[in-house]
């Protein structure tokens, strides 16, 4: 049955890896289950990087700074993400050791105290408009990730406050940015929607469909929601340059696509 869901799936361009164009030197950061493929020889001290959706494990945030001394700004307006930073700043300023996750997927974090001062936490969430909304709860209380399109369909919800890239950019002095890591319960599509309606200036965005893993997710309308966004990306000038069987996906602007390529 498998062979022939997967032949189904190439047909209908809904294949995970449907579209990828192959970029050498991609390396992985960031923990078994919250990493990214990125260019390896593309950031340094002067990219800056937005990671919105910080949870309980910011393992790809920090690693953007002890690799390449990146200035990144993290963005979450739940509690336990600011708990989670405050907790690691606490510890690295005592020395001492901090995990994110548990069992075969847990994450010593190996950033210093030093390295902290290229980190910003910032307690907002990121939508299409700036207002107050609500972010309905996780089915599981383990599970650190609220929702505002309501993902795992339960009653309860905190109201935050949420901003569009474009405000908060204008907010942060920003005129560009080099990276956009968003990990954000099923808002992606209507925020992706807004970044290339509002022009934008990202040079890479990493996104995780988390659609996918919930909802019964692995079904042909997900694919397809997946699929339409994708083809938004591309049609705005973006190359889809490595994705997972669970869709984790790296975009990367053709120019900068092209710039890699030339310097490889």
């Amino acid at each position: 049955m498998k062979p022939i869901k997967d032949l189904v799936k190439k047909i209908l361009k809904l294949d995970a890896h449907t579209g990828v164009s192959s970029l050498k030197d991609l390396t992985y950061i960031g923990s078994t289950y919250h990493g990214y493929y990125i260019p390896g020889n593309y950031f340094d001290a002067s990219s800056i990087c937005y990671c919105v959706g910080a949870g309980t494990d910011i393992s790809f945030d920090t690693e953007l700074v002890t690799r390449y001394q990146s200035q990144v700004f993290i963005f979450d307006p739940m509690p336990y993400a600011a708990d989670h930073f405050n907790e690691l700043l606490d510890r690295t300023g005592r020395n001492e050791i901090f995990i994110a996750g548990e069992g075969v997927s847990a994450y010593h974090y190996k950033i210093k105290r030093e390295q902290m001062d290229r980190l910003q936490f910032i307690k907002t969430g990121l939508w299409n408009e700036k207002k107050l909304v609500r972010f309905y709860n996780p089915d599981s209380e383990s599970y650190a990730g609220h929702s505002i399109i309501n993902l795992q369909n339960t009653d309860k919800y905190v109201e935050a406050e949420v901003n569009t890239l474009r405000n908060i950019m204008k907010d942060l002095n920003h005129q560009q940015i080099d990276l956009l890591k968003i990990e954000i319960e099923g808002s992606e599509y209507a925020v992706i929607d807004n970044i290339l309606k509002d022009k934008v200036n990202v040079k890479m965005i990493l996104v995780e469909f988390d659609e996918f893993h919930h909802r019964q997710g692995k079904n042909i309308e997900t694919l397809k929601r997946i699929r339409r966004t994708t083809e938004k990306l591309f049609n705005a000038g973006y190359k889809l340059v490595h994705s997972t069987e669970y869709y984790k996906r790296t975009f990367i602007r053709n120019d900068i696509f092209d710039l890699l390529e030339k310097h490889r």
